[in-house]
């Protein structure tokens, strides 16, 4: 009486207690069917596949076992074969022409043998022709018996758990009785049978009296054969008591029997998580009946608390946030003004962030067309002068290289592997070395893994042109080294130099990184705005001068093999 009064006391009370009762009873039976129909779905559909992969798995055995008994029908007829064991005049070479052609559909799972007595006289494998068979049991004394017709037996030579087939059928001859024999190996069968075959199924091969031929997967231990024959010999199911699945059929007329076994659908296990999990969601109904009723009971304030936490989102930054009420009042018409400020203002703020872009890219790309006209036109007029003073094959080397300078400049991507701008850098180099006749050497440094890089563009030759330039200039036995490494995330390409040495005030202008202070150096920097606009201020060039001399210079990105998202 006492729970009832404070039930009744509470409308909230009362709510509670009518969707905790309808939500328990509705979740129990519906759980209840739901488990029953799925387990029943799911038996169906699995024996459905069961008969299916029985169908197609006796299917595959009929085929390989017509062919067979084909190839020793063929073999009984064969007058090459019939001659050569009524010792006529018949080479060895056409008898086995003969059985070759006669057994090309089964060569690949079967050897063919031709018996006389218990010698092997002509085989498709060659470790059969050692192999005697007796003569008076097994598999010849059964052909002998059941003369025109094809007899299954197990290799009685072999002592071990997975003898060889054997399919025999005896032979028309006037001399000593002579017989076909194939052979089929255990690891054959379940190789052609894999397919069909998982690792949870078993599978058994016998004659008319329950004979066991073969007995593959879950089988092989011979416990499932032996209870089939059980309830068999006592009159009962053959699956009878048995926790497997076992489809039974007869292999065409061979007089073959396969069984096939698989497990069942759903075992005891499956059944109790099933249960328990019923259980569990009613503990979670309950939990989830008390949260209704609670926020039945802030009902009212609901619209204000869903656009005060919108609004915080939005100042946290989520520029996505849309409010969306179920009610159509005012609070609906303040979630619309809200939804409708924060998409303009993101339209907005997205229009900014591309012309930004644009604005980069295009900087970017009037820097990297800027990379030291001087240059080309210096080539030009050094092609002009070794035309007409030389005539050598040297123009053709700095037309070639000039080319493909050319090509790389004025392409439309902003981006190359590193293997493409090192290849710029050796044609520009083999241009300079003509035009200072020899008096440097250029050395690459780099290993292989790394060549698939992706940098900017045209920012190694400004370097080297820098160093040739400014560092060399004076010098007959001049060296630029250009190397790289990756280091962690990091990529950093060095270029080195014997020269003059480069002077403290440049070397501290590249380091603070000012703007300014590095103006009219264009192609440093150049180089370096490329690379703090693509990757941000702590990338860029850095410089020092080596103890041993001359000038380094170093270039630090990011490592990757895909451009940059600008």
């Amino acid at each position: 009486m006492k729970i009832k009064s404070v039930i009744r006391s509470s409308f909230k009370n009362q709510i509670f207690f009518v969707l905790l009762t309808i939500t328990l009873i509705m979740l129990i039976t519906g759980s209840i069917f739901t488990i029953q129909g799925f387990q029943n779905k799911l038996i169906s559909d699995y024996k459905e596949r069961n008969i299916e992969q029985n169908k197609e798995l006796t299917g595959q055995l009929y085929q390989d076992f017509s062919m067979i008994s084909q190839v020793l029908y063929d073999l009984s007829v064969s007058d090459t074969i019939i001659k050569a064991l009524n010792k006529k005049n018949v080479t060895t070479i056409k008898v086995y022409s003969s059985i070759y052609e006669i057994s090309a559909d089964i060569k690949d799972f079967a050897s063919v043998s031709i018996y006389q007595g218990s010698e092997c006289r002509y085989s498709t494998d060659s470790s059969n022709l050692s192999i005697k068979l007796p003569d008076n049991y097994s598999i010849l004394a059964e052909a002998e018996r059941r003369k025109g017709k094809v007899c299954y037996s197990l290799d009685p030579t072999n002592s071990s758990s997975d003898p060889d087939i054997l399919f025999c059928l005896k032979l028309n001859t006037t001399e000593k009785a002579a017989y076909a024999v194939i052979r089929v190996k255990q690891n054959v069968i379940a190789q052609r049978l894999q397919d069909k075959i998982n690792a949870r199924d078993g599978f058994i091969l016998t004659d008319a009296y329950f004979r066991p031929y073969s007995q593959l997967g879950t089988a092989k231990n011979g416990n499932e054969l032996a209870a089939i024959k059980k309830n068999l010999f006592s009159h009962i199911a053959y699956d009878h008591d048995s926790n497997n699945n076992i489809y039974m059929s007869e292999i065409g007329e061979t007089g073959l029997i396969s069984i096939y076994i698989t497990p069942p659908a759903l075992d005891e296990s499956s059944s109790k998580v099933a249960y328990q999990i019923l259980i569990i969601e009613a503990l979670i109904s309950i939990l989830v009946c008390l949260i209704i009723a609670r926020q039945l009971s802030n009902y009212l304030s609901r619209p204000i608390s869903t656009l005060s936490q919108g609004m915080k989102r939005f100042r946290n930054g989520d520029f996505e946030t849309i409010i969306d009420l179920d009610i159509n009042d005012e609070f609906h018409q303040l979630a619309e003004g809200f939804n409708k400020m924060t998409s303009q203002l993101k339209e907005t703020m997205d229009d900014r962030v591309a012309q930004e872009r644009t604005i980069n890219e295009t900087r970017i790309a009037m820097m990297q067309s800027q990379l030291n006209p001087h240059f080309l036109y210096n080539t030009l007029d050094t092609i002009k002068w070794v035309t007409k003073a030389n005539n050598i094959p040297e123009v053709s080397t700095l037309v070639a290289s000039l080319a493909q300078i050319l090509r790389t400049s004025i392409s439309e991507n902003q981006f190359c592997p590193l293997s493409k701008e090192l290849s710029l850098v050796e044609s520009y180099c083999k241009i300079q070395q003509i035009r200072f006749d020899n008096r440097f050497l250029l050395k690459i440094d780099v290993v292989d893994n790394i060549l698939n890089a992706i940098i900017p563009k045209l920012i190694l030759q400004p370097i080297v042109e820098n160093s040739i330039i400014h560092g060399l200039e004076d010098k007959d036995d001049g060296k630029i080294t250009v190397s790289a490494i990756k280091n962690g995330e990091c990529l950093i390409i060095s270029v080195e130099d014997n020269g003059c040495g480069i002077s403290d005030d440049m070397i501290l202008a590249i380091q603070n990184s000012e703007k300014g202070s590095l103006n009219g150096h264009i192609g440093l920097k150049n180089v370096n705005d490329i690379l703090k606009l693509y990757y941000g201020s702590e990338y860029g060039i850095t410089a020092l001068r080596p103890e041993s001399g001359g000038t380094l210079i170093r270039l630090s990105l990011p490592y990757s093999e895909n451009e940059p998202l600008t």
